[in-house]
């Protein structure tokens, strides 16, 4: 299965369902370039993720500091509600799998607590499997027979090939990530979120960033190192893009007027609105809606 398109929420949190209550796992076969923006946006879920690339190379964006590139032949393993943006310029198959931690053991079995739970709860956003690295061949070998498994596998030899696969994952860097400390990472794409949260309810209005940071309780310097270290972006810029989106969307699913679309997407100059539009979407919002509409 290919997707074209991540939706979110106002937290960036995916809306797609991958799988089912009953089975939560699913299988994408995927190119990078496909996906509508040519890239996948940021976004966070609460399944563990593996990326394989099969093809070409693939950048991981994480946080400013712990940006990635994959070759073709390496992996990759993004932990549970952790921000993540995928894109790659030259180009990248990437056949992936996503899975709940709960279709290992359930919640409160032993073997959670002991090998699912220090996972999830250490301050390790990603982990890269180089196709170079001896050391990363179980892993990699363990993760090509789950996606094996994916694409012509029944429910249980899916279910074996993904605990093969996190067994070799745990024997080879679960000590790094239970020794790693869930400290500023974290802190800052929870004080993120929160201010995403304020921006998307007040867009409307008219934002500042004194009253963005307020929302998280910092300062605004903080509130500008959180959005740098944790989307690459400000607060700014941030609302912006967001009204711009919004901005979009009525366009297309309304008839109201421009000036009207504009005021109510907390725009108070119109032809500052239309040069941000144009910018953005390459074309003015009266020939976007034309354009799309046909």
């Amino acid at each position: 299965m290919q997707l074209t398109e991540i939706r979110t929420d106002d937290t960036l949190r995916e809306l797609q369902d991958h799988g089912t209550p009953e089975f939560p796992f699913a299988f994408y076969d995927e190119t990078v370039q496909q996906f509508r923006k040519g890239y996948i946006d940021w976004h966070w879920h609460s399944e563990l993720e593996w990326v394989l690339v099969a093809q070409g190379t693939l950048d991981c964006r994480v946080a400013a500091d712990t940006a990635v590139r994959l070759q073709a032949g390496d992996g990759l393993f993004c932990n549970a509600r952790v921000l993540h943006r995928l894109e790659s310029p030259q180009g990248a198959h990437i056949p992936n799998l996503l899975f709940l931690p709960e279709l290992l053991a359930p919640r409160q079995s032993a073997v959670y607590q002991a090998y699912v739970a220090p996972v999830l709860a250490s301050g390790r956003g990603l982990a890269v499997l180089r196709a170079a690295d001896p050391a990363d061949a179980p892993v990699l070998a363990a993760l090509q027979a789950a996606l094996d498994a994916a694409r012509g596998g029944d429910a249980l030899d899916i279910q074996l090939a993904v605990l093969a696969l996190w067994r070799a994952f745990v024997r080879a860097q679960g000590a790094a990530f239970a020794a790693a400390p869930a400290g500023r990472d974290a802190l800052a794409q929870a004080r993120v979120m929160a201010m995403m949260q304020y921006i998307t309810a007040h867009f409307a209005q008219k934002v500042t960033l004194a009253g963005i940071a307020a929302a998280a309780g910092i300062s605004k310097s903080e509130a500008l190192r959180c959005f740098h270290k944790t989307l690459q972006t400000t607060p700014v810029q941030f609302l912006l893009h967001y009204r711009l989106g919004r901005a979009r969307d009525l366009l297309l699913h309304t008839d109201d007027t421009v000036t009207a679309i504009a005021i109510a997407c907390g725009f108070e100059n119109i032809s500052y609105f239309v040069r941000q539009f144009s910018a953005h979407f390459g074309m003015t919002p009266k020939a976007y809606r034309q354009a799309n509409r046909s």
